[in-house]
């Protein structure tokens, strides 16, 4: 896979398959830390001028924080920090 970059003529970009990809299959490509939580792949898509993702992923966990009543907590940001002072991020 080549992707043109117009700063600087050609930036390549290799893609490796961790598993057999079927034709017709949909392959995607993130533009954030896939271990990141949904609000921090949130805020780094919103820097990149993205609107919100609408992949399965963002949907899912989206449903999953506003039932949990998690939305706007900032349960992303401290998981993260436990996670960092324990060395395990």
């Amino acid at each position: 896979m080549r992707h043109l970059d117009l700063r600087t003529a050609l930036a390549r970009i290799t893609v490796i398959a961790r598993y057999d990809i079927h034709v017709g299959e949909e392959l995607l490509v993130t533009y954030v830390n896939p271990d990141l939580g949904l609000r921090e792949r949130r805020q780094e898509l919103r820097a990149w001028g993205f609107g919100i993702c609408q992949c399965t992923r963002c949907i899912e966990e989206g449903k999953e924080r506003e039932g949990a009543g998690l939305e706007g907590s900032g349960i992303d940001d401290l998981e993260q920090e436990l996670k960092a002072g324990l060395g395990l991020a």
